[in-house]
């Protein structure tokens, strides 16, 4: 599982934008880029079938490439925006593809009572690389007076550990099990009999399509992706607009609430595991629960900083604590999209990172509508609706979701062996005729 938890964090730092420069070209088209890597995530269906390894190593090593021959193809012409442009749609199309690997390597290496801690500990990944890529670039650049250095940096990081997890990761514990102790081996296949091998032919789409539980995941998702982007484009703009902060401070507070989410995101992994192995409460309901928290907990501390007006320690500290409440969110809705269908859990996920692009596409339209000049009214009204939007989706995942394995994760091989007994004709046998 060490190469699981080390997905993450390379992944981020390889799909940061490194450097000043490439900062300002890049940052007004954030979203579109962000949007164009979410097409990508009917991958998810393909990582089922052929597992997850290479669509988590070979897309980090080809963005690791991509890093490496950025450089010296700027020139400072007009020309770099579309290289850039060009870069960093392909760097979204592969950070689609590793989000997929990582779901279907978890579901077939992690069990139930144990996707707690170990999801917690792949997810947290990124907000750790969010946290040190705010402050690692400046200070590369400083110390070595050159802005392609955090470029050079990130690619032989990613270089690394990619070459690495393709030859020492896998997709499946019934891949490895020759290098395996065998206790380990048999702990694995008692708490993971319901995971099959990869190679299926066929995807019940109809039923995934109807499946009440998965559109309340999807909902609720989308709800989280609209409060992330509100909460990480807000954070800065507010600290550093509204509240007048310096460049230096407005950096050290925002890595302040992305540690604090970092860890609260571990703790809520790890607490999760611990109250359902003691059968404190039920899996379903913990889920429902963290799920809430991680929802309206962001969108109320946000909406309570816009209250504490110009009192600089009150808004800060509502704004770490409401990204804090933001890792309840990795212990509930993350870890459900291994719970309700592992077979398809590549799928699953392709599904809801695709859903999670119209929150991409909407939320700055909403923006510039309700906030056109960015004074502390037009935040009040702008925070009110970020609250109502994760009220209605937190209440449809508390109406729908699940934490059941659905019937349609494991009908593809029923419906195989019904079809083989169908296609199976009894052999006649010619009783000889009677001789004259």
């Amino acid at each position: 599982m060490t190469w699981i938890i080390l997905v993450v964090p390379f992944d981020e730092l390889t799909e940061s934008v490194p450097g000043t420069i490439a900062n300002n070209i890049i940052n007004g088209n954030l979203r579109f880029l962000l949007l164009g890597g979410s097409i990508y995530h009917g991958n998810g269906l393909v990582s089922d079938k052929k597992g997850g390894k290479y669509f988590v190593s070979i897309p980090i090593l080809v963005i690791s490439v991509i890093k490496v021959i950025t450089p010296p193809m700027l020139s400072g012409s007009d020309s770099d925006f579309y290289i850039l442009f060009t870069w960093y749609f392909l760097i979204g199309a592969g950070a689609a593809m590793v989000a997929c690997g990582i779901n279907s390597i978890l579901a077939h290496w992690t069990p139930v009572e144990e996707r707690g801690r170990l999801g917690s500990l792949a997810y947290c990944g990124t907000q750790f690389a969010v946290t040190f890529h705010s402050e690692i670039p400046d200070n590369f650049i400083l110390a070595t007076n050159l802005w392609n250095t955090p470029f050079y940096i990130y690619s032989a990081l990613g270089l690394i550990w990619s070459v690495s997890f393709l030859f020492l990761g896998s997709s499946h514990y019934h891949i490895r099990k020759h290098g395996m102790h065998q206790s380990e081996l048999q702990y694995l296949q008692d708490k993971l009999q319901h995971i099959k091998d990869f190679n299926r032919q066929r995807v019940p789409w109809l039923k995934i399509a109807t499946s009440a539980p998965l559109w309340a995941l999807i909902i609720i998702n989308m709800g989280h992706i609209w409060i992330w982007t509100a909460m990480i484009t807000n954070l800065p703009f507010y600290l550093r607009y509204v509240l007048f902060f310096s460049n230096e401070k407005t950096m050290g507070y925002a890595c302040l609430a992305y540690m604090s989410l970092s860890c609260c995101t571990l703790m809520c992994g790890f607490f999760s595991d611990f109250l359902t192995s003691r059968k404190y409460i039920q899996t379903r309901t913990l889920r429902k629960v963290y799920t809430t928290f991680g929802a309206m907990g962001p969108a109320v501390f946000l909406l309570t900083a816009a209250y504490t007006g110009c009192h600089r320690t009150e808004a800060v500290f509502m704004f770490v604590i409401g990204m804090s409440f933001m890792g309840f969110y990795f212990g509930g809705t993350k870890i459900n999209t291994l719970e309700i269908a592992p077979n398809f859990s590549g799928t699953v996920i392709g599904l809801v990172n695709m859903f999670e692009s119209v929150p991409l596409l909407v939320l700055p339209i909403v923006e510039r509508i309700v906030s056109p000049t960015n004074v502390l009214h037009e935040k009040k009204l702008l925070f009110w609706i970020h609250l109502a939007v994760l009220a209605v989706t937190n209440m449809f995942f508390t109406l729908f979701g699940s934490v059941d394995v659905q019937s349609w994760d494991s009908e593809e091989v029923e419906e195989e062996q019904e079809m083989e007994h169908f296609y199976t004709y009894p052999t006649a046998t010619l009783a000889p005729r009677p001789s004259d």
